[in-house]
């Protein structure tokens, strides 16, 4: 359990129209510049923690999101995991202008993605990657008019619209319009904003074991589950990358439903992404709280195995691991759900409590809290009274066995 933070900058238009928010890198609630050089990290970090941990819709509504691009990224196209529709992909100026990245580019721009480039200053050998993009940023903070006048002549011959980045006054919004900007961002209009969130880091060690193991094809699913069942930080990870935009996901029963919509290869760029972004951030309460969630999902399982409905003790799990990470992550029910799209029957037991679900995962709430009141009815209803102290025990058992591996 750990706090995730970004930043995000309004963009306007000519006319003070909102055309997005910029993403950017911050490391703490009090930071006020992304105060790290590994541009990579910071890239990785900015797309995992808006789209997986935050959500676009929470973050920045309909507007687009304007993500930050190192060449490594750029060359890897991890811009395959992000939707055309809701993102520009700013180029940083420390992108070469060589074969390399202006093939990447190319297939950005066939995409259907805007291409932005960021903080530009180069000169005409930088023709190539200007023909293909749709905005050029450029920095305008205390520079005079024929400085910023002479630049714009060597950009006259190509058809991007000009951003205007770091402007701080009103003079400078009226010089730059006057120069044919027609965006426009800087602490005039506003500041980076912080956004902070609660989320659940899933262990650098899982991480790692399964990029080692999700393109292996000697790998079954059945082994990448296991991976994935063993951690509820990477479970829940899985659950929002399928409903990213670019998913396209509706209703998930299970984690092995999951790994299957994402598919093998995409499934490594996002673990790729995660890697990068993620640090070693564990107390012991995480860690108790992490357990219990793990032991009502393995109870609820084994609890559908033995009343006679193994189909639905996939289902089963993952509803168990869900009840619990509201309070691990400190987010009401709701907004959990808002960025993790199940299927109706464990949006139903978790959200309203109803449903054929329900009962089983009252029956492991109960049996985990002492209140016999309320767990031996359910119990006897199922018919298997006398069998679920041994699960109780058993769940325990797996659970620490797993967080211990």
């Amino acid at each position: 359990m750990s706090d995730v933070f970004l930043a995000r900058q309004p963009i306007f238009d000519k006319d003070l129209q909102l055309a997005g928010y910029e993403l950017l890198y911050r490391a703490s609630a009090m930071a006020t510049t992304a105060d790290a050089n590994d541009a990579v990290h910071m890239s990785s970090s900015t797309i995992v923690n808006s789209l997986l941990s935050i959500g676009l819709d929470d973050l920045i509504g309909d507007a687009k999101a304007w993500v930050n691009f190192p060449v490594e990224m750029l060359l890897e196209r991890n811009f395959d995991l992000l939707d055309p529709k809701r993102c520009v992909i700013e180029l940083l100026e420390t992108v070469p202008c060589d074969e390399d990245a202006i093939m990447a580019t190319q297939e950005l721009h066939a995409r259907g993605f805007t291409v932005a480039l960021d903080d530009f200053a180069a000169g005409p050998e930088y023709g190539p990657l200007l023909e293909l993009a749709h905005v050029i940023k450029i920095d305008v903070l205390g520079r005079g008019e024929q400085d910023i006048q002479e630049q714009l002549r060597t950009l006259g011959a190509y058809h991007a619209k000009l951003l205007a980045e770091k402007v701080e006054t009103a003079s400078q919004f009226a010089m730059c319009r006057k120069l044919g900007f027609t965006l426009f961002q800087g602490y005039y209009f506003s500041r980076p904003e912080i956004v902070q969130r609660r989320d659940l880091s899933p262990a650098i060690a899982a991480i790692a074991q399964l990029m080692n193991k999700v393109l292996d094809q000697r790998v079954s699913e059945r082994e990448l589950e296991r991976i994935f069942r063993q951690d509820p930080g990477l479970s829940l990870k899985l659950l929002k990358i399928v409903n990213t935009a670019s998913m396209g996901g509706t209703g998930i029963e299970s984690i092995a439903q999951a790994i299957r919509m994402v598919g093998r290869q995409v499934l490594h760029r996002w673990l790729a992404l995660l890697l990068a972004s993620s640090a070693p951030r564990k107390t012991g309460l995480d860690a108790e709280l992490i357990t219990r969630a793990l032991e009502r999902a393995r109870l609820c399982e084994q609890l559908a195995e033995l009343s006679g409905r193994k189909a639905a003790a996939p289902s089963l799990f993952l509803t168990g691991l869900l009840s619990t990470l509201d309070v691990v992550l400190g987010v009401p029910m709701p907004e959990l759900l808002h960025s993790v799209k199940v299927a109706p029957d464990v949006e139903a037991a978790l959200l309203h409590h109803e449903g054929p679900y329900t009962p089983y995962l009252q029956l492991a709430a109960h049996w985990a809290e002492g209140d016999w009141d309320q767990a031996t009815p359910l119990a006897d209803l199922m018919g298997v009274l006398a069998d679920v102290p041994a699960l109780y025990r058993s769940s325990c058992e797996w659970a620490r066995e797993v967080l211990a591996v």
